[in-house]
């Protein structure tokens, strides 16, 4: 028997496949509208456990979709994340730049920080942009040719 959990995040997909949804807040509202009294917090972490990202649709809507195909390990979700919403990658001295599809630089700059590279001091996310900080030039260049050649 499903739990609550797992009905709930049955309904997200459900509610996404069905109808454009841009935001927690729309989300929460077809949510509630279907029986689902949910917070911010619990959408977000469903959000994350369902691998949902929001990406421009085939008829230039800016919606939640589910990230396809699903990568087991950090390392290739990090990788597929990359491929399918970076738009660039830039190296300024010692940090690189990443610009990302809308809505998705917080969600990218979380799955570095989940692979622990070497090289990475830490990452500073926004909605379109991460600042990727690593200790020297050196370890800045080698970040952005990485990242640069998921692309």
């Amino acid at each position: 028997m499903p739990t609550k959990k797992q009905n709930r995040q049955l309904k997200i997909l459900d509610i996404i496949s069905k109808n454009v949804i841009d935001s927690q807040e729309k989300l929460m509202d077809a949510l509630k509208e279907a029986g689902y009294s949910v917070t911010q917090a619990t959408v977000s972490r469903d959000i994350n456990e369902l691998k949902i990202v929001r990406h421009t649709d085939e008829n230039g809507l800016n919606r939640y979709q589910v990230l396809e195909p699903y990568a087991a390990d950090e390392l290739s979700q990090l990788k597929l994340n990359v491929t399918q919403l970076v738009n660039s990658v830039e190296q300024v001295e010692f940090m690189v730049i990443l610009k990302t599809a809308e809505g998705n630089g917080n969600r990218i700059a979380a799955l570095i920080d989940h692979v622990n590279f070497k090289y990475i001091v830490g990452t500073l996310a926004g909605h379109d942009t991460i600042f990727v900080m690593t200790h020297n030039a050196d370890e800045a260049k080698r970040t952005a040719e990485t990242i640069q050649a998921w692309l």
